[in-house]
């Protein structure tokens, strides 16, 4: 890799990226995640080997996991979508998933929307197996104080990740048992031969979901992302509840301060107007005088043409995600603007060998 594109991608600069950048402009997806996509292909192949057809959970990003309440939803935790936010997590809060703990999880989750997609909450055996008291959505606990009451000898649950979160509440003593059940090769009637609550859970698992699982859910699948990523405007590092200092001292590449100050943020349209009418994207604003402006600046500062043109592309693609936009009738101020300073960078370059002093 040329010295230039070092400088531009280097490990620190993309970090530091998507640390200043807001949750809802991240550009994440499921299906685009080499953890997450494979494990939910886990999980859904384990379903297809038991036979759960007809329910079919809603799969989307947020903040975390978890089941929306009463439906089939299921979120599932950002951090976990590619390794660099992985690691950021891992360096800011302290812990991460193992790939078997996503698809642990991802499974868990299903016992929930299973429960959900049944109201398998309303049946008397299933409030009399897992100890339902009261309203079995409003008796939720809203922390994890839980934690101070367990039995940690208990027979009556399961507790494959030993953290004893079946002892939470019943909606995740389901979900955890549901959890095992679905697991393959787990030969769960040996395992938990010995302790008979748990090993009764586990067989009410077996029953009813052979009993549904020919059913339609009792309930309308709508997907729905409730708290997704694009309700979120607070930037990756305050999720983090960190500051991403020590990156803002090693990035060698970061762009975004100084193009946030040349262009401006998506404006606010009304009436009905389209913003192509008076904007034009930043993005493609560069595209169309890029070529122009490498021959120029090359020319001017003294330095070879790839050295203006990583730096020009790299602003496109952050002027992309960052959503940046130029006024048409402010089109020629902004092209001088933009050329003084990438001559400006580029310059540095000549001199320091970074774009950056």
């Amino acid at each position: 890799m040329r010295r230039t594109r070092e400088l531009l991608y280097g490990e620190e600069t993309l970090r530091l990226e998507i640390l200043t950048t807001p949750l809802n402009r991240l550009h994440l997806s499921v299906e685009s995640s080499p953890i997450l996509y494979p494990a939910l292909q886990t999980v859904k192949a384990d379903m297809e080997r038991m036979r759960l057809r007809k329910i079919k959970p809603f799969f989307y990003l947020s903040t975390g996991y978890g089941t929306i309440e009463g439906t089939t939803n299921i979120c599932l935790g950002f951090y976990d979508h590619n390794e660099r936010l992985r690691a950021l997590n891992k360096e800011f809060r302290g812990w991460t998933y193992s790939y078997e703990d996503v698809v642990a999880t991802i499974r868990h989750e299903v016992g929930h929307a299973f429960a959900y997609g049944y109201k398998l909450y309303r049946l008397p055996e299933f409030r009399e197996v897992f100890n339902v008291q009261g309203n079995y959505f409003r008796t939720y606990p809203m922390t994890d104080q839980y934690i101070r009451y367990v039995n940690p000898w208990s027979r009556d649950y399961v507790n494959p990740s030993g953290d004893h979160y079946a002892q939470k509440h019943p909606d995740d003593d389901f979900a955890e048992t549901f959890m095992v059940w679905l697991t393959p090769r787990l030969n769960w009637r040996r395992k938990w031969r010995n302790y008979p609550g748990a090993l009764r859970k586990l067989e009410f698992v077996d029953k009813i979901a052979r009993e549904y699982r020919n059913q339609e859910p009792l309930i309308e699948n709508v997907p729905y992302e409730y708290e997704g990523l694009g309700d979120f405007k607070i930037t990756v590092a305050q999720f983090f509840k960190n500051r991403p200092t020590h990156y803002r001292k090693l990035a060698a590449g970061f762009v975004d301060s100084d193009l946030k100050y040349i262009f401006r943020a998506r404006p606010k349209m009304r009436n009905g107007n389209k913003i192509e009418r008076g904007y034009i994207h930043a993005d493609n604003f560069l595209r169309r005088n890029q070529r122009v402006m490498v021959n120029r600046v090359s020319q001017w500062v003294g330095v070879e043409a790839a050295v203006v043109s990583d730096l020009i592309l790299k602003c496109r693609q952050r002027t992309h995600a960052l959503d940046l936009w130029v006024k048409k009738d402010e089109a020629e101020k902004k092209l001088v603007e933009f050329t003084t300073y990438i001559s400006t960078r580029c310059a540095y370059y000549e001199v320091w060998g970074s774009y950056f002093p």
